[in-house]
C-alpha cells in the first residue's frame, strides 16, 4: 500500500527549513537534489552542492545507478505494472506458482519475516480491504456511509489477507518462484484471489539498496528520500555539526498550531514514517485513512495518528510504521520494549487521547524537543524501555 507522512527537516546549524525531501537551502552549503520517479513515487538525492563540484564524475554514476536501480525495483515490485513480478503474481489463479526474480524473491522474504515478527498487524496482503476504503488507485473516496463497504464484505477480504502466511516462497535450478494459497473469497458474484501490494516496504528497500550504493561510491553526506516516507540519511557538512535536526511533522496541524511537534537529531541512519493525516477522509465525523488495521480489515482508528522509526533497515523501518499504528498505544509499547529496542531502533509515535495529544518514544527525553504546546510526552525511560505515566 502507499503510505505518506510528511515530515520536515531542517541542517543543523542552518535557519531553513524544508519540507518532504525538497527545495533545501542551507546558507553555508546548497543542496543538489536530483529527481528519480518509480513506484508511482518521488525520489531524490540531497548532496552538498560542494561534494558534487569537486567529485562531479562520481556523482553522476551514483545517479546513473540509483536510476537503473529504482527502475528495476519498480519493474519486479510494482503492483501497477502488469508485466511485474507482483503484477503477474496478483493475476495468477489461486494456489498457481508464478516465477519471480531475486529482487521480488528477497522482498516477499522479507515481508513474510515481518508479518510473523508483528503478529500479523503488518500485512502487505490488504489489497482488497485499500480498494474497498477508496484508496490504492480506488476511482473516488466513499463520501456518505450508505457507500461504505459492508462488514460482509470487509470480513471476506479480511479472511483472504490473512492466508498471506501460507505464501509459498522457493527455489530451483537458480529460479525463484511464489505460490499462491489456494483459497478464494466471492464478493458480489465475483472470486477473489490473495493480492498484495509492497509499495511501502518496497520503497524502504529501495532506500535500502541506495544506502549502499552512496557507501561504494564514498558519499558520507546528503541524504536520499523515496515517497515522501522513507529517507536514508548520512551526514550533514555543516561546520558545526554533522547532524541533520529532524521535525516530525504534526499530524493535527491547522492554521495557527506549530507545523512540526516534535525535533531530534540524526545521522547515518534511516527513517520511516506512517500517518493518518495525508490521505483520508471523514464520513459522519469518522476519520478513515488510507493504513488498514489487519485485524479489523478496517482503517486504523487506533488512537495511534503517526509513527516514526529510526534504524538500520529502512524496508523493516516501514513495516514497523505501518504496525505500530495498527496496534494501538498500549501494545505498540509492549512491541517496542520487547523486540525493537534490543536492537537500538529508536521510535516516537503520535496518540490522540480523547483529543490530548500525546508522544511516547524510546528517544531519551533530552534529545526530543517539543515543538507544538498541545502535545505531551506520555513516558519515561528505565532501562532503554518505555514506560507511560499518567
Amino acid at each position: 500500500m502507499n503510505k505518506t507522512a510528511k515530515l520536515v527537516l531542517t541542517a543543523a546549524a542552518a535557519a531553513c527549513v524544508f519540507a518532504a525531501g525538497c527545495n533545501f537551502k542551507n546558507p553555508e552549503d546548497e543542496y543538489t537534489s536530483p529527481y528519480f520517479f518509480a513506484m508511482a513515487a518521488d525520489a531524490a538525492y540531497a548532496i552538498p552542492s560542494s561534494v558534487v563540484a569537486e567529485r562531479e564524475k562520481d556523482c553522476y554514476k551514483l545517479y546513473g545507478e540509483t536510476r537503473d536501480v529504482l527502475n528495476g525495483i519498480d519493474r519486479s515490485l510494482s503492483s501497477t505494472l502488469e508485466n511485474s513480478c507482483i503484477g503477474r503474481f496478483n493475476a495468477a489463479d489461486a494456489g498457481a506458482r508464478v516465477e519471480i526474480d531475486e529482487t521480488a524473491y528477497n522482498v516477499l522474504s522479507l515481508a513474510k519475516r515481518l508479518y510473523e515478527q508483528t503478529e500479523g498487524y503488518y500485512n502487505p496482503a490488504v489489497y482488497y480491504n485499500v480498494i474497498a476504503y477508496g484508496f490504492g488507485g480506488a476511482s473516488e473516496y466513499p463520501d456518505s456511509a450508505e457507500k461504505m463497504p459492508s462488514d460482509e464484505e470487509i470480513d471476506k477480504y479480511t479472511r483472504l489477507s490473512k492466508t498471506f502466511g501460507a505464501l509459498a516462497l522457493e527455489t530451483a535450478d537458480g529460479k525463484y518462484f511464489a505460490t499462491k494459497p489456494d483459497y478464494t473469497v466471492s464478493v458480489n458474484g465475483v472470486t477473489y484471489s490473495l493480492k498484495i501490494d509492497l509499495g511501502g516496504i518496497g520503497k524502504g528497500y529501495a532506500v535500502d539498496v541506495v544506502s549502499k550504493l552512496m557507501d561504494k561510491h564514498s558519499m558520507p553526506y546528503g541524504y536520499f528520500t523515496f515517497g515522501d516516507s522513507s529517507i536514508t540519511f548520512k551526514k550533514f557538512s555543516g561546520a558545526d555539526s554533522d547532524n541533520y535536526i529532524l521535525g516530525l511533522t504534526n499530524p493535527r496541524y491547522t492554521q495557527g498550531s506549530a507545523r512540526q511537534y516534535v525535533n531530534t537529531n540524526v545521522k547515518d541512519t534511516s527513517l520511516s514514517t506512517s500517518g493518518d493525516n495525508v490521505q483520508y477522509y471523514t464520513v459522519d465525523g469518522v476519520r478513515y485513512c488510507h493504513i488498514i488495521n489487519p485485524m479489523t480489515g478496517k482503517p486504523v482508528q487506533t488512537g495511534v495518528m503517526s509513527a516514526t522509526v529510526l534504524g538500520p533497515d529502512a524496508a523493516a523501518n516501514d513495516a514497523y510504521t505501518t504496525a505500530i499504528m495498527a496496534m494501538g498505544k498500549e501494545k505498540a509499547v509492549q512491541f517496542i520494549n520487547e523486540t525493537l529496542a534490543p536492537e537500538g531502533i529508536r521510535v516516537v509515535f503520535t496518540c490522540d487521547n480523547g483529543g490530548k495529544y500525546e508522544i511516547v518514544s524510546n528517544i531519551p527525553a533530552e534529545e526530543l524537543t517539543i515543538k507544538a504546546d498541545n502535545f505531551k510526552l506520555v513516558n519515561k525511560l528505565e532501562d532503554g524501555k518505555i514506560v507511560l505515566v499518567d
